[in-house]
């Protein structure tokens, strides 16, 4: 069990530019403080398994556990760059397509409700425009717009990744709260290329040669490649600004006793 008088915040993101943004915010508000202040940042890479075995080191040595990244838009009212505050998590264990509309949702998990009334009365003190509902993990990547309207009117789910699930499962084991804070990068009315969805490694890293073999046969992909880096890069603004918010009052002493309840015990 973590004990320092001082809670300790771990935070899983997939991406590598994900977590230069989580790090970026978090040492330019440390920066001469005098204060004892733990946020502990892993990246995963992508995916369920990946997501899991970081979490599970965080669970270790953390008091509060977050899930932090891009996601695929799903509701039609998301655009780029919009975020998700998810006070729930939604999961099936196989691909959606199989399921019919009147199966049952097997998992859930809920976000710890003070932490998320606390970040949304923040982004409304701040003026910060949000979404707060549910948000779906799925194993598999959601990628076309007829998909992502079909898992939406399915689950009632605003966004969609592949790691959340992950992080509230392990948190929930271990008895830990958690949130997940997510911006849309692909809104549900844009189909992702398969070429560009498998453009990306496990790690989150660029597959270069890959990249420029398929834009041999396919140059019209360029214009693809630059509209999603463009929409990336304004989801992760968008993550940035938000998690100067979040960050600031949980690394104040006084605010984090307030804020993450003593879940822990033993």
């Amino acid at each position: 069990m973590h004990t320092d008088s001082f809670p300790t915040i771990g935070v899983v993101a997939a991406l590598p530019a994900e977590v230069r943004v989580l790090t970026r915010v978090t040492d330019k508000i440390m920066q001469g403080s005098p204060e004892k202040r733990r946020i502990i940042v892993c990246k995963s890479g992508i995916g369920l398994q990946a997501a899991r075995r970081q979490a599970e080191y965080l669970a270790d040595i953390s008091d509060l556990l977050v899930s932090f990244g891009i996601s695929g838009g799903l509701h039609p009212a998301l655009k780029t760059g919009d975020l998700v505050l998810a006070d729930q998590v939604l999961a099936w264990d196989h691909a959606l397509p199989e399921l019919s509309p009147t199966q049952v949702m097997p998992v859930s998990f809920r976000a710890d409700a003070g932490l998320i009334d606390y970040i949304a009365e923040k982004f409304q003190e701040n003026i910060i425009h949000f979404y707060r509902g549910p948000i779906l993990c799925s194993p598999k990547p959601i990628s076309t717009a007829a998909s992502k309207l079909s898992t939406h009117r399915l689950t009632g789910a605003l966004a969609v990744d592949m790691e959340s699930r992950a992080v509230c499962e392990v948190a929930e084991e271990a008895g830990l709260p958690f949130f997940c804070l997510r911006a849309v990068c692909d809104p549900a009315g844009q189909t992702v290329a398969d070429a560009l969805l498998a453009a990306v490694d496990e790690h989150g890293n660029p597959r270069i040669g890959y990249l420029l073999a398929h834009l041999v046969r396919r140059p019209w992909l360029l214009w693809d490649m630059i509209r999603m880096a463009c929409r990336f890069r304004q989801a992760l603004i968008a993550l940035e600004r938000a998690w100067l918010l979040v960050d600031e009052p949980f690394l104040s002493a006084a605010q984090a006793r307030y804020v993450i309840p003593p879940v822990r015990a033993g």
